[in-house]
């Protein structure tokens, strides 16, 4: 009975898959509407969150329609090239999230490490609107060789899992397109996110130590001078969570998926995983941030002189003169 109920069936991922897909799908929809309406995000900022905010839902929604809908109503359909365009489409909303995540790594370390040069490189909306336009262009491109059959995704409603296309371009987009692009960006973002960190770290102590003498330079939000090194050390507690999650869900498709034979854990560690990813991501975002979570639940802001709307988002740094010294 034990090993009969542990029995894989498609038909209980596809289900399982469409309700973890539906949980993302909701938990993002609500993060980029409080992103849209966050006034402590400047506008480089806001509009890099909101891309990856927006490659997440497009990936729950391809799980929740293509990969689970379809497989519970016409299975026979994946086997088209039609149906093909399902991984065609999880790796171009991939790609647009893990390139999302490393601008807006680059965002916070350029506002932390080099804050005076920040207005010069995330003060114009013309060039924001630029690096969003890349991103999804770079993701295009990315996707772009999934549109020939001798490279595309071929998912399969049987194991419910992904599997790359036979011979060279198959090879080449599993090793070269995907897996070594997606762990390069990942690694640029952790080096990023850390390096942010350590220097937040040295901001934070030179604070404590010259809080009278601090004044505020330019960085991705407005807060009081004793309220913004906390709300920006929770930012990068926020940006180093986000990228073990997507460092987590690389190591499981290509490594830890060959590690048993079971056709459930074979299903949990590559399709699973990879919708879960992405309601994870938005997870991540709600549990560091109290403004989100405020404009989320709808509650009214109780105190109007510690967040104040700014087009380009200030930080207190008391430390400015210690940077010379590090």
């Amino acid at each position: 009975k034990a090993s009969t109920m542990l029995e894989f069936d498609g038909t209980k991922a596809a289900i399982i898959t469409i309700v973890v897909g539906i949980i993302g799908f909701v938990i993002n929809i609500n993060v980029a509407r409080a992103v849209r309406k966050c006034n402590m995000f400047g506008y480089a900022f806001g509009m890099l969150c909101l891309s990856q905010t927006i490659s997440n839902i497009g990936n729950c929604l391809v799980f929740i329609f293509m990969a689970g809908g379809i497989t519970l109503i016409h299975p026979d359909w994946h086997y088209t090239y039609a149906g093909r365009r399902l991984g065609q489409l999880l790796i171009f909303f991939w790609e647009a999230s893990i390139v999302s995540h490393l601008f807006i790594s680059a965002n916070r370390a350029v506002a932390v490490i080099f804050p005076t040069r920040y207005n010069r490189i995330f003060g114009d909306k013309n060039t924001t609107r630029l690096i969003v336009g890349a991103v999804w262009l770079i993701s295009v491109i990315q996707a772009f060789p999934y549109t020939f059959p001798v490279c595309s995704q071929q998912f399969d409603p049987v194991s419910f899992t992904l599997a790359y296309a036979e011979g060279w371009c198959g090879k080449l987009t599993q090793t070269y397109g995907d897996l070594l692009v997606s762990i390069v960006v990942i690694l640029i973002i952790c080096f990023l996110d850390i390096t942010s960190f350590i220097r937040l770290c040295q901001l934070r102590k030179a604070h404590s130590n010259h809080r009278a003498s601090s004044k505020e330079v330019r960085l991705f939000f407005q807060v009081r001078p004793r309220h913004v090194l906390m709300c920006v050390f929770l930012f990068e507690l926020q940006a180093c969570a986000q990228s073990l999650v997507l460092m987590f869900c690389e190591c499981s498709f290509f490594f830890l998926s060959y590690m048993n034979e079971s056709p459930w854990y074979a299903y949990a560690s590559t399709t699973f995983i990879w919708v879960f990813t992405h309601g994870a991501d938005g997870i991540v975002v709600i549990a560091f941030s109290s403004e989100i979570r405020r404009l989320i639940i709808g509650k009214s802001e109780k105190s109007t002189s510690t967040v104040h709307p700014s087009p380009m988002p200030t930080l207190s740094t008391s430390a400015r003169n210690t940077k010379s010294s590090i």
